[in-house]
């Protein structure tokens, strides 16, 4: 009798201790985000274009006038009704101006490439911070960026509220 009293508790124990273990072991919370319209959509993206532009907007403009005097320049070779000294001339300054634009273009593009490199390092940190307030607040274990997801449920996208979080973020 006994020992059919000890197999049982056996049995049970040896039954409930999966199922203690299976209802310990929670299921992870899952969430996706699309980093790119979050970084296109967030208030600070906009600011940070439109403060770019701005800053080098002039050296553009340099750029542009540069181009159209080399144009000038150009035009008034390929017509032909100049001297030999002036011909030499004109094209002594179109070979220095074209040298000058692309200086400046190249100096240009890099300095655009840094700023923008800077800005978006910036923005990408506050997109950070939002994201580990939002899955701290609800409890998610893990965060997956929506371009590495092959399917995923409108549910578990947590884009909007990372958007919404970073823009009042950058209001206060």
């Amino acid at each position: 009798m006994f020992k059919k009293f000890a197999l049982a508790v056996a049995v049970a124990a040896a039954v409930s201790v999966p199922a203690m273990a299976a209802e310990k072991a929670q299921t992870p919370t899952i969430a996706v985000i699309n980093v790119p319209l979050i970084m296109h959509e967030i208030p600070q993206a906009k600011t940070t274009r439109d403060n770019l532009a701005k800053e080098f907007a002039p050296r553009e403009r340099e750029l542009q006038n540069l181009e159209a005097e080399g144009s000038k320049l150009a035009q008034r070779l390929k017509e032909g009704k100049l001297s030999e000294k002036e011909r030499v001339d004109l094209q002594r300054r179109f070979a220095q101006m074209q040298s000058d634009f692309n200086l400046k273009a190249q100096a240009l593009q890099e300095d655009q490439r840094k700023r923008v490199s800077d800005e978006n390092l910036k923005l990408a940190q506050e997109v950070q911070k939002a994201i580990d307030a939002i899955a701290k607040e609800r409890g998610i274990q893990l965060v997956l960026r929506g371009e590495s997801v092959a399917y995923t449920v409108n549910a578990l996208d947590i884009s909007q509220d990372v958007i919404e979080r970073v823009g009042k973020s950058g209001k206060k």
